[in-house]
This record gives C-alpha cells, structure tokens and sequence, in this order.
C-alpha cells in the first residue's frame, strides 16, 4: 500500500513539471465566471458593425462536450460542480432581477501556465436560435454595404439587388444550433494572472436601424435587403490583468461578465498510510 502511494505522488510531480516552464512549482487556481445580459438593452442607438464569432483553433476545453472534458484532465484541468462554486448567492440575484438574465454560470481547475501552454475555455449559453435565423460571421453587412456605395458613387443604379429571401445569394448562410452566448476564455499565468475573453451575444436584428437608411432610395431595394431573421454579433473582447481572491467586472453594451480566480490548494497526500 505505501509503494503505491509513493508511486501515485511520484506521478503527480511528473505531471506537474510537464507544465512548470521555469522550474517554478506549478500553482492550481479555481477559475469561476458568470455571464449576463441586460434585459432592458442599452438606452442608446448602438450601430453594429459585422463581426465574427470566436474560432476554435488549436486544443480547447468545449464545456457542453464530455470528451472535451476528459481529454482535458490529461492537462490537469478540471470541472468545478456547482456545489462547490463561490459566486451561487450573486447568481440567484440575477437570477431573481428583472433587469439582467442570466447566460452562463461555469468554473473549472487549471494550472497557473503561460498563455501558448493554456487551454481556452469555449463556453455556449442562453437561447439555442433555430434554422430560421441566419447568421452574420464572416459577411459584409448588406445594408452597409448599400449605404457605403450609394454614398460614393451617389448613383442608384449601382446598387446590388437581391431576390427576396435568398440568403445563398446575400453570401449569409443558415445555422442550426446557434447558441445565445458563444466564445472562449484564456487564464494565463506569466508573473501576473491574465484573463483573454472572446465572446459573443447573439442577438435578432429586429428593425432596419433607421441611422444606415439612404435618402431617396428605392423602395424595391429596401425589400430586398436580408429580412430581421439575421444575428447580429455584439462582442466583448477584453484582456484584463487579474488579482486572485478578487471579483473582477468586464462588460460590454449588451452583456456582462464577472471572474474570480481563487488559488488552489490541493490537499496534502498522507504517505503513511
């Protein structure tokens, strides 16, 4: 029984200098966020422009997929259940608020290791939009388009014209399974704790926004136009410096995101038993 102790910590120093760069002891930190939208919206006109969505590129903690999960572990990684998440109390308070709904609510274990050597953490949340919304991620903005050409040629006859409903011929493409709330997250450790956010909200164009209309412009072009079934992406890309045991804020117009990164400490593994 003691050799397999002493075996299974042997082990775990293994695992740990695989990541420790510097010859430093490797530091485990608990990493919470909770996103959330403002109900109310922001009390201005926000002009969108067209953004895309964060890419997965390279390895990625995908929380809604159980072998991304498992894969993870070999990276020291781990999921937090939400028995042991610090920030329940201000969760149930957006929860109960009339002004805020909630999006996502995660934490997870990692080690404290340079950003190359950090998994990002893709987190989905909030509504699951259907096929009949169409995505605007790698798209030129149609009505912008048409006002940035009418503006500089200053003659309709050169506006694009499209059939109505056609998306294949607008260049946007149809998608199952868009969610709400998309992205990754990064917590880094070089001398300082760093968070890396890329997130969107996905939100329905509900309205032509009255700011990008053209004087005089033909009422067939205006038909035309890709219907309010489009999603437009309202980001939040952010890189932070983080204190640990600290409650940081990082917010865009639309939605919001609260982070608290605790030190882990693991508990000592008895050798004589």
């Amino acid at each position: 029984m003691k050799n397999t102790s002493f075996l299974l910590a042997l082990l775990l120093v293994a695992s740990f200098d695989a990541f420790a760069a510097t010859g430093d002891e490797l530091r485990f930190y608990d990493v919470e966020v909770v996103i959330f939208k403002n109900s109310l919206g922001p009390k201005g006109q926000e002009f969108i422009l067209p953004d895309s969505s964060p890419r997965i590129d390279g390895d990625i903690l995908d929380l809604s997929s159980s072998a991304s999960i498992e894969a993870a572990r070999e990276k020291s990684y781990e999921i937090i259940p939400i028995d042991k998440m610090q920030l329940t109390d201000t969760v149930l308070k957006i929860v109960n608020s009339s002004r805020y709904s909630l999006l996502a609510h995660v934490a997870w274990r990692q080690p404290g290791v340079e950003k190359d050597q950090a998994l990002p953490i893709w987190i989905k949340g909030g509504r699951i939009f259907g096929e009949e919304f169409i995505s605007i991620d790698n798209q030129v903005d149609f009505e912008l388009l048409a006002k940035t050409e009418y503006l500089n040629s200053q003659d309709i006859s050169t506006f694009p014209t499209l059939e109505p409903s056609s998306t294949q011929d607008s260049g946007l493409r149809p998608d199952a399974d868009l969610y709400e709330l998309e992205g990754k997250i990064t917590i880094s450790l070089t001398r300082y704790l760093h968070t890396y956010a890329d997130l969107v909200l996905r939100k329905p164009r509900l309205t032509i926004d009255p700011s990008i209309e053209v004087p005089d412009l033909d009422p067939a072009v205006i038909e035309n136009l890709p219907d309010t079934r489009i999603l437009n992406n309202h980001s939040l890309k952010e890189r932070r410096r983080m204190r640990s045991n600290k409650l940081h804020y990082l917010d865009s117009p639309e939605f919001s995101m609260l982070i608290l990164i605790t030190p882990y400490e693991a508990p000592e593994v008895d050798l004589t038993t």
